[in-house]
């Protein structure tokens, strides 16, 4: 995502948070860095609504040691015995979120596995990035591997396709709602938070010198280059999260890939709608 993309917020912003933003940048820019920093890494946890209760409840639970990044995860499996798909979801979401997509391979005899990222949903902790998503994909597929496909949400789909660009071993996968570029996403986040363009840059610049890479090493449009897989790009032209140009920069930049564009559905609501999700599910198995 380019940071000359403006969309309206996706996030209505409490005015307590507005205030100590703006009142950190009136004070100093390392104060200000230090805040942004604080919020970006901390995701929103959010009550489990009804309709994911019957995948919570029908699924094993699993706490699960991801070794990678020494933090404990909350993994879910449903069993099968055809294909093995694993589910990812994206920022302040849960591994429930994607039961439409579970309900469906479940009627195919598919086994499913999904898990909480760290410090979301049931999997403890304050804080992770996309780093440790990535790494706990890899140990998910060590523990409970190997997957014939994958489907993940959002910033799922950064760590998914950084971690087939690294070798995670599928036959297809599908990406719903992602973005295109690591720097994108911080731009966005300091856009909805009011922060200003030399805050996200002291960001970005933090961040690299912390993880010791380059931050665009992470992105979609980078990770998607070397993919050779085949690759079902889907977005909703009504996201305000993630705007729908970014799976067309994917898809444009993909080896092996197919696009697919909805309306009216928009960020979250894209994952239970019926037609998308049997989609996406059928162009998994078509690669299979």
């Amino acid at each position: 995502m380019k940071k000359n993309k403006k969309q309206r917020p996706a996030v209505s912003v409490p005015k307590s948070i507005r205030f100590v933003v703006w009142l950190s940048q009136r004070i100093s820019n390392a104060l200000a860095t230090k805040v942004a920093l604080y919020l970006f890494f901390r995701p929103q946890r959010f009550k489990t609504p009804v309709r994911e209760h019957q995948m919570r409840d029908a699924a094993e639970q699993i706490k699960f040691y991801a070794s990678s990044i020494q933090k404990e995860i909350q993994v879910y499996r449903l069993n099968g015995k055809k294909q093995k798909v694993l589910l990812l979801h994206g920022w302040s979401g849960r591994g429930t979120q994607l039961f439409s997509f579970a309900d469906e391979l479940q009627k195919q005899n598919c086994e499913v596995i999904t898990f909480d990222m760290p410090a979301h949903g049931q999997s403890p902790g304050k804080k992770t990035n996309v780093l440790e998503l990535t790494y706990c994909i890899q140990d998910i597929n060590q523990k409970f591997g190997p997957f014939d496909a994958a489907i993940a949400h959002s910033m799922g789909g950064f760590a998914l396709l950084r971690a087939i660009k690294d070798g995670l071993p599928l036959q297809s996968a599908a990406i719903i709602g992602s973005g295109d570029s690591i720097k994108g996403v911080f731009y966005r986040f300091s856009q909805q938070l009011h922060f200003s363009e030399k805050i996200t840059e002291r960001m970005i610049t933090t961040v690299e010198k912390q993880f010791g890479t380059k931050l665009e090493t992470y992105s979609s449009s980078m990770s998607i280059k070397e993919i050779d897989i085949p690759l079902l790009i889907v977005h909703d032209k009504d996201d305000k999260e993630a705007p729908y140009e970014c799976s067309i920069t994917l898809h444009d930049l993909a080896r092996n890939s197919q696009l697919k564009l909805t309306s009216g559905l928009g960020h979250h609501r894209i994952l239970r709608d019926s037609k998308t999700v049997q989609h996406i599910i059928q162009f998994l198995f078509q690669q299979s």
